[in-house]
Parts: C-alpha cells; structure tokens; sequence
C-alpha cells in the first residue's frame, strides 16, 4: 500500500510580498498545479489516500473563492484516491462547499481523535487550537500488530513558536507501537527516530513562496508492505527558492563586483527565484550599486532581488586634516561619544552619499 504525506499547500497566499502582481498570480497558480502533479503521480503510482497535515489553505476567507473550486474539482475527479485533510491554524475555519460532492475527502476531528482504516494500516488524527491539552495523548490506544500513522499539525519543541499552532510533545507520543507521525506547519522537509518503532516528520511544502522557505521542496512516498513503512521523499517544485550570499572585500570596481555575482550564480536553474546578500568588508571607495546589478540579472531568472548587507571600513586618517565639508563632517562624527565604530560608520557612509548626491 502507498500513502503520500504532504501539508503546508496555501493554496490562496497571496504572494505579493516581493512579486509583481502578475507574477504572484502566476505563483499562486503554480502552486495549485502543484498539488495537481502531486495528486497525478498518486493515481499513476497507485497510492490509496494522501494525508494532508494541515494548511491546505492560507487564509479563513474565501478571498481566492476560484482556487478553492480548483482544489475541490481536483479531489472530486480522484475518487479512487482518499484525502485525509486535517485543517491547520491557516484553514482551521475552511470548510468545502461542495463536500457532498467529494466522498473521497476525509476529514478529522476537532473535538475528537478521527480514524481511518486502509486494512492493516490505522491512520488517526485530530485537529487543535492553540494548544493540545495533556489528556489527548492519553486517549490514543494502538494495536501493536497494525501499522499505526498519527497525523497533527503544530511544532515540536525545538522550533520557535510561531503563528498560534499547538506545540506537540512528541515524548507523549513515544513507545506507543506508533508507526510514523506525519506533521504539517514547518515548510521544510525533517524526518527523525523517535523511538525504536516510530518516525515523525514535516513534509515541507509542495512549492516555496518567499525567502523564508528556501530548498527543495515535495512531499513524502510511504510504501508499507509487511508491517513496516518506507519513505522516500519526492521533489516537485517548479521553482526553488535561493538566497546566496556573495562576499565583496576592500575596493572593488563595478566590473568585479558584477563577476563576483555571476560567478556565484552560476548553475541556478533560470526559473528559479533569488536573492542575492551582498556582505563582506568593502572600503568607502567602493560603490555599490543594487538596483543597478538588479537590472543586470532580472531577465536570466523569474525573480531576483539584492540586499546590500556589507560593512564599510573608513580610514579615518584620510581625513584628520582634510579641508572640506566631507573632512569636517567625519571629525563631527566620529568624534561622537556613546557610539560603536560600526555605528559611526554608517552614519558616515550615509553623508558621504548624501554630500554625494547618490541616495534615493
């Protein structure tokens, strides 16, 4: 038997951060072609349900009414494929108007734990708040002799907590003859042993949406056959997100710091999307010029984007008798009491570019 675990879709995120509002249409698309690929696969690799740990969604609207139709047809034209969805702290409030009409879509509980049985496989799960009450874990009983798949939608304890999902103790869930846990609310994929019998995982999201959620990105394949589940993790994503980092050092000319770049960029794919951290120890003699570089490079990927996160190193000696509105005002600042040299710095920088004309 196969089980796909996927979560984190948000299907309707709006995407407009940092794209262009054509592109984020475009991205939000993609993202639904996406989940279509993902459910293709399941019906050309026979798999039997697709666990969907939460935040198929992003948002408890129904602001995108026309993304939701295509993710309800999807679901409808693969009845022999079961959804098991399990409403995140995204989708908790999304409910499908036209759920009669998709037999196939499984939901679970929030005042409950839900099952669903596939033979020998037992697959539970229960939807929470912001908190999952110590009781809960108690309730759960297993059969030692089943394969046992427990689906929640929160974050361990070694994530910082974010956006109101549940903490999951992940002890209360040890040697409990569970199987594997499949996880939704952290976009990267993670897998690791909780005891001798049991794994738990985040499958990630099935397409990155901003800079925060760089990598490869998929979903998780459990082929289970004799009691015993393998995973393989499946990459789908159109496009992979990238941040780079290109080190610049002392002076340079616009020359050099346009093949720093390129050379650093070499071999990510066209269609990906980028940002490009610009750091390293420059001198006050070297321009930089982002937009500039930005403009070089936007049509060899589908998005790029720069941020300057250099330090500037002054002489100050240049200036200790410099005759000039310059000279005077470095000896101002940097004859500041209460301030860093690297604060000096950048309030200095900040006039050299001003008395320069070169800030905008």
């Amino acid at each position: 038997m196969r089980i796909i675990h996927c979560a984190d879709i948000h299907a309707d995120s709006r995407m407009d951060t940092h794209l262009s509002k054509e592109k984020a249409d475009e991205r939000r698309n993609e993202i639904v072609d996406a989940f279509s690929n993902m459910v293709r696969f399941a019906r050309e690799n026979a798999v039997r349900a697709i666990i969907i740990a939460g935040d198929l969604f992003d948002t408890k609207t129904t602001q995108q009414r026309t993304i939701k139709k295509r993710i309800a047809y999807i679901i409808a034209q693969n009845p022999e494929i079961d959804f098991l969805y399990l409403r995140g702290n995204h989708d908790e409030d999304v409910d499908f108007a036209d759920a009669e009409h998709m037999p196939n879509l499984k939901p679970f509980s929030k005042s409950k734990w839900t099952s669903y049985s596939y033979g020998n496989v037992e697959i539970y799960g229960h939807e929470f708040g912001k908190t999952i009450p110590v009781t809960a874990y108690n309730e759960l009983s297993f059969d030692s002799k089943k394969v046992n798949i427990v689906v929640l939608h929160g974050q361990v304890a070694e994530y910082k907590a974010k956006d109101g999902a549940p903490v999951i103790s992940l002890p209360s869930l040890a040697n409990q003859n569970i199987d594997y846990i499949a996880l939704g609310h952290i976009h990267d994929y993670k897998m690791a042993r909780l005891d001798h019998r049991c794994s738990w995982c985040y499958s990630g999201c099935l397409e990155g949406r901003g800079f925060d959620e760089c990598g490869e990105k998929g979903f998780v394949l459990l082929e289970i056959e004799n009691n015993s589940i393998k995973t393989k993790f499946i990459l789908l994503s159109k496009r992979r997100i990238h941040e780079v980092s290109v080190k610049l050092d002392g002076v340079m000319t616009y020359n050099e710091i346009m093949q720093a770049i390129t050379e650093r960029l070499s071999g990510i794919p066209r269609q990906d999307i980028v940002q490009v951290d610009l750091t390293g120890e420059i001198s006050e003699e070297t321009e930089l010029e982002p937009d500039s570089y930005q403009a070089a490079f936007a049509s060899n990927y589908y998005f790029i984007r720069f941020k300057d996160r250099t330090e500037t190193k002054i002489d100050f000696s240049r200036y200790e008798n410099d005759v000039s509105l310059k000279g005077e005002f470095i000896r101002l600042v940097r004859n500041q009491g209460g301030l860093s040299d690297e604060e000096k710095s950048k309030i200095i920088m900040t006039g050299i570019k001003a008395l320069a004309g070169r800030l905008g």
